[in-house]
């Protein structure tokens, strides 16, 4: 059964009077509602979601490796079509247009005023509640969302284009470290993040060396791009890199992998005024043992990434829309919704690259 909603610009746009979402009940555990196709409110946007892909975040929720709250909607790598324009949508939208979906913000306090909307408290509004079920929302058919936080993508492949935000993350990380032109970068874990940061690092201009221990992620690290590559497996990764610098040490790492041992491997590799950039989460979280006098007496520095600014996302979706980057290798298969089941399984499989799912 079909609903038709009066839109913003006057157009009468057919829809679906219910949708599809699947929700995580448990670990391992997935099960699909039914409830009524949202409407988008006043400078929102309804999204007809075309493809999500399975990010860390929900492959540790369903593994059951991170704590959550069940039942959990999954999905914030979202990429689809601009199906319905709320009231007072703000131009530069169209009804057909293709998207991402990214952070939206207020525009209005002191983080977004001084360029730092990553803290903004509307960073991730957009996220429904359907009864108990809560999330990003991904992971259904259609969604609302600002529409100060819609990107157009052009006629990109919306596999690809899904893939904007993990890519906006890894931009972020690039410009929180200052990576320069020429700089040694160490990537510390050749996963999905890993190798979105490679291919970030490059846009900067960065010399990239990559450090994991699985053949086949460095072997695919080094399609995206790095430049030199470390078996952390067979090879000290810390002089490893010593040898590559001629004894300096990296100016900049990212640890694309959250564990203590990758941490501490990192402290050892910085050059003199070098920085670290905590990209993964760790669960179990491993403490992260750090001398004062040491970042003190060497200059150095550590942070952490967990999103990106609004920036951030539109450069990533530029990147994507134009094919200034190829993100292709990174999608190793597609699932329509109904089989969410199996691409949560697929996902969570060592080794497995992004699985994204077509609603």
């Amino acid at each position: 059964m079909t609903v038709a909603i009066q839109e913003a610009t006057g157009a009468i746009a057919s829809l679906p009077e219910q949708m599809r979402v699947g929700t995580m009940t448990a670990p391992h555990s997935v099960e699909f509602i039914t409830v009524p196709t949202p409407q988008p409110g006043p400078g929102d946007v309804l999204v007809r979601i075309r493809a999500v892909a399975i990010c860390t975040w929900e492959q540790r929720t369903y593994s059951g490796q991170q704590p959550n709250t069940f039942p959990f909607i999954g999905g914030h790598e979202i990429a689809g079509e601009v199906a319905v324009l709320g009231p007072n949508c703000p131009p530069g939208l169209e009804i057909g247009d293709l998207v991402a979906v990214g952070s939206a913000s207020c525009g209005r306090c002191h983080w977004c005023l001084t360029g730092q909307d990553r803290a903004c408290a509307r960073h991730y509004a957009g996220a429904p509640r359907y009864g108990a079920a809560w999330g990003p929302g991904g992971f259904a058919e259609y969604k609302t969302h600002p529409a100060d936080g819609v990107y157009k993508v052009g006629d990109a492949r919306l596999e690809i284009a899904a893939l904007a935000e993990p890519l906006s993350c890894a931009l972020h990380a690039a410009r929180m470290l200052n990576v320069c032109i020429g700089e040694d970068v160490v990537v510390l874990g050749a996963g999905v993040m890993g190798l979105m940061n490679v291919v970030a690092l490059k846009k900067h201009g960065a010399r990239v060396i990559v450090s994991e221990i699985d053949p086949q992620r460095l072997a695919k690290a080094g399609e995206m791009g790095a430049d030199e590559l470390i078996d952390a497996s067979t090879a000290d990764p810390i002089a490893r890199v010593r040898e590559l610098t001629e004894g300096r040490g990296a100016e900049a790492i990212v640890c694309a992998f959250g564990g203590g041992r990758a941490n501490e491997q990192a402290l050892a590799m910085l050059s003199e005024r070098g920085r670290m950039v905590l990209f993964a989460g760790a669960y179990p979280e491993a403490p992260l043992h750090l001398s004062p006098n040491a970042l003190h007496e060497h200059e150095r520095s550590v942070i952490g990434v967990v999103s990106g600014d609004k920036q951030d996302f539109y450069a990533a979706t530029r990147l994507i829309r134009y094919g200034q980057v190829d993100l292709g290798p990174l999608v190793q298969a597609t699932y329509p919704l109904d089989r969410l089941s199996d691409a949560l399984d697929q996902a969570i499989l060592p080794g497995s690259y992004r699985i994204v799912v077509e609603p």
